[in-house]
């Protein structure tokens, strides 16, 4: 078995731009945490995350806003912990992982939606860069270039640490964290300067929503994340520097950039952060420039998370380099955020919570729960069926309910259950079932075979 392990690392190792789509990571390729820091980092420093927390603001007012935050990092981090040491301990991507879960066929199916997801994402904050490019020749010549044009350049350029996979993002992110990292402090110093800090914490709600919904957007905004974390930290050398670059950048960066978000929307009414930090604030060209490089060091990861999902899900049946993949994905997401994927961004969180957190349920139940964590190896590929009813009935079932807990067009819109979202977040109840259903369909399967614990 392990000679297959290292015919199939080889094989990898001759390709021009390897990322180990298909393969363990070999032990001299990872990385302590200290070494992931930037590319952690990388991915909470994002403008979405902005946005996100000015749009809570609106809903919320400060102080809420801010417990809302912290409340749903932590979930992402418990979450992302547990994900994440799966990949750590294999040093397998989440969907080479997801055969172990689902089986063959079920991954395909995991390996699709993670595709579709992160699309969404790549599209969506194409229109933040291209905005920025627009700001840019606005300011520095009085020039009016089409937005969908930046759109699709940006999103073709983006596309090139994508290409170049892992190292490509933590290369890019080593310089584009400190510098958006430096932009943030400045700003709010300066906002703070410009309108009273008690004027900002004292900010009313415009658009009211309730604390759970909240909760709901902070979680939804990260679970994809979250779910396939694996991609990232089969790169760390143990649990441990899984595990500290998880809270590094759920619980500390992630928070913080929402919360800065929050702050420049209390203050200035206005949830365009590309305007407040270029035009209100008087960033200029500086902040233009950084707000280019944020995007491309959060945009990247979108777009190489997506091609590790679609390159297993069609393994075998389409037998193309990982960098055409990449190539064709990019292209396509970049239609996508060129056509407003902007305009959806709500409804999309919604529909991220309701697919994904299931998903990466009946993951963590059967790698925890049913205790097949010892299964989870390179060397038993061999082994896995096509199907796993359990876990895939689990994940079925998830996300029916989470469906039942959203209004259309996103769900179904069962009265009671709508409102009971407005309790509890809707991607932990659609979680929490899913695990539940795992177990139950397990313990009955078990019983109708007569095996026992």
């Amino acid at each position: 078995m392990e000679e297959k392990r290292k015919e199939a690392v080889q094989a990898e190792e001759k390709v021009v731009v390897n990322d180990y789509e298909f393969s363990p990571v070999p032990d001299d390729k990872k990385n302590t945490w200290k070494d992931q820091v930037f590319v952690w980092l990388g991915v909470g420093f994002c403008l979405t995350a902005f946005t996100l927390g000015g749009q809570i603001a609106l809903g919320l007012g400060f102080w809420p806003t801010v417990a809302a935050v912290l409340i749903g990092g932590f979930i992402l981090t418990i979450v992302g912990c547990l994900v994440g040491a799966i990949g750590a301990r294999s040093g397998l991507s989440s969907t080479v992982s997801s055969r172990f879960t689902f089986g063959t066929y079920g991954a395909i199916i995991f390996g699709i939606i993670n595709a579709l997801c992160n699309f969404g994402w790549f599209g969506y904050q194409c229109t933040f860069f291209g905005s920025s490019i627009t700001s840019m020749f606005q300011m520095a010549a009085g020039i009016e270039v089409n937005l969908k044009v930046c759109i699709v350049v940006g999103g073709l350029l983006m596309m090139i640490t994508a290409i170049v996979g892992y190292k490509g993002i933590k290369t890019l992110s080593k310089f584009g964290v400190p510098l958006l990292f430096l932009l943030v402090i400045a700003g709010v110093v300066k906002t703070f300067m410009l309108v009273p800090p008690g004027e900002v914490f004292s900010a009313p709600p415009v658009a009211p929503i309730s604390f759970a919904s909240a909760i709901t957007l902070v979680v939804g905004s990260f679970i994809v994340g979250v779910s396939i974390v694996q991609d990232f930290t089969r790169y760390s050398k143990t649990v441990k520097d899984s595990s500290l670059g998880i809270v590094l950048r759920f619980s500390i960066g992630y928070p913080a950039v929402v919360i800065c978000g929050a702050i420049f929307t209390c203050a200035f009414q206005t949830n365009d952060l590309t305007d407040v930090l270029i035009n209100v604030l008087g960033f200029g060209y500086v902040a233009a420039f950084i707000i280019v490089v944020a995007t491309w060091t959060t945009n990247d990861n979108n777009l190489y998370q997506s091609v590790l999902g679609l390159t297993n899900a069609c393994h075998g049946i389409v037998k193309l380099p990982r960098w055409i993949t990449t190539a064709i994905c990019g292209i396509i997401a970049t239609i996508l955020g060129a056509i407003g994927m902007i305009d959806w961004l709500v409804p999309f969180l919604n529909i991220l919570c309701v697919v994904v957190s299931p998903i990466a349920g009946a993951m963590l139940a059967d790698f925890y729960l049913l205790k097949n964590a010892d299964n989870y190896r390179f060397e038993l590929m061999d082994k896995i069926p096509k199907a796993r009813a359990d876990t895939c009935i689990g994940a079925l079932v998830g996300c029916l309910v989470g469906f039942c807990m959203n209004e259309p067009p996103v769900g179904f819109g069962v009265p009671f259950m709508v409102r009971f979202s407005t309790v509890v977040p809707t991607a932990l109840v659609a979680m929490a079932c899913s695990v539940v259903v795992v177990l139950i369909v397990n313990k009955l399967m078990d019983r109708k075979t007569g095996r026992t614990a």
